[in-house]
């Protein structure tokens, strides 16, 4: 995980619209994405259920047989749920010839364990909570557990955004940065050794998911804090322009074209790897982002379209007079397109320097004051 990009990416967060802000628009992980990335089924029963804690340690020793032992001292109040450390001790291997409701009970540890510590993990990142271990209570129900895990990224995101709880992040951070990395260019890492895509036409589960493509890619080796400012800096200056010609780059070499095959504007830089990034300046990063803000077409107004008529006009300005208006204004506009000014125009003219300059002049005059005294 990059943790420098991440934290950029992160504040950029909304909770009022569930978005990022960037500046060349709004972007979010969609279903879509989490069933591409995870493969999870956003199809089915939402998940829904009562998250009240009480009595849990009965209720998960009816489940799995066993639950971690209380505190010595009442008043500590611990969290509902057990520590990674206590599940890896007592369900880390299934035995030999098992019967099917021992091997039901481990496959269900085993899905708590696993969907705890990458799909539903909390900043904390040393405990599994009580309440998935309930949603696990029947193995063969069809939840949308895909749907589950976007709403609670959601959710750990406004926190994280907000600064609540403890300070970090959690979630499925594994969804957040391949999107991350396939949907922009910053923080994206360089793949080391690109593989062919596997089939297996005999079992359709073992197909890979998106992810595949970034299983192999290298490490953030440089300072996080100087990382992060860079990472900053790139994310205030990415538009949409940017962002595209670099995806269509990379799917284009994947295709097996030639970098002088692609055509690339003027304003496209290429990819800088993280171990090089130090080298530059910072003063470099600022011509940058001065350089591309240029860049950005105006919102608001859309362009004005060009006609014939503004070719047979040019170089005169067509005037429409109204009637409401002032007549000083209908002369300037009449004086603009050459056309003559009228008898009373021409002494209205004349006389507006005058009464100026007489207003003038009575306004500089000073202030007589009489003498007191004999």
């Amino acid at each position: 995980m990059n943790a420098a990009a991440l934290t950029a990416l992160v504040n950029r967060w909304s909770p009022e619209m569930h978005t990022f802000h960037l500046r060349a628009g709004e972007m979010t992980p969609t279903l879509q994405d989490v069933s591409m990335i995870l493969r999870l089924p956003i199809q089915g029963e939402p998940l829904c259920m009562n998250t009240a804690y009480d009595g849990w340690r009965r209720q998960m020793e009816d489940l799995i047989g066993m639950a971690p032992p209380p505190p010595a001292d009442p008043k500590d109040r611990t969290p509902a749920g057990a520590p990674f450390a206590w599940i890896r001790t007592h369900f880390g291997t299934c035995p030999q010839g098992a019967e099917r409701d021992t091997l039901r009970t481990y496959t269900r540890v085993y899905l708590w364990y696993t969907i705890s510590r990458t799909i539903f993990a909390d900043s904390g990142g040393k405990l599994a909570h009580w309440c998935w271990l309930k949603a696990l209570t029947v193995l063969e129900h069809r939840w949308s557990w895909g749907t589950t895990a976007l709403v609670y990224l959601y959710r750990q995101l406004d926190e994280a955004c907000r600064r609540t709880g403890s300070g970090g992040i959690g979630g499925c951070l594994l969804l957040l940065s391949v999107w991350s990395w396939d949907r922009l260019s910053v923080g994206r890492p360089r793949i080391l050794n690109e593989r062919p895509w596997p089939h297996y036409r005999d079992n359709l589960d073992r197909e890979p998911t998106w992810a595949f493509l970034w299983n192999n890619v290298s490490d953030m080796t440089s300072d996080p804090k100087i990382m992060y400012m860079h990472y900053t800096e790139e994310l205030d200056t990415l538009t949409a322009e940017q962002n595209t010609a670099r995806k269509m780059r990379r799917l284009a070499n994947l295709l097996g074209c030639r970098d002088g095959e692609i055509a690339t504007s003027s304003s496209e830089e290429a990819e800088i790897p993280d171990d090089t990034i130090l080298s530059q300046s910072i003063t470099r990063c600022k011509k940058q982002a001065t350089r591309s803000a240029y860049q950005l077409k105006p919102r608001g107004k859309a362009p004005n379209r060009y006609t014939p008529d503004d070719y047979v006009n040019r170089g005169k300005k067509v005037v429409t007079e109204e009637d409401e208006e002032p007549p000083r204004r209908s002369s300037l506009r009449r004086m603009r397109n050459d056309e003559p000014l009228s008898s009373e125009e021409e002494e209205q003219q004349q006389q507006e320097p005058r009464q100026r300059t007489k207003r003038l002049v009575l306004r500089k005059q000073p202030v007589r004051r009489g003498r007191r005294g004999g």
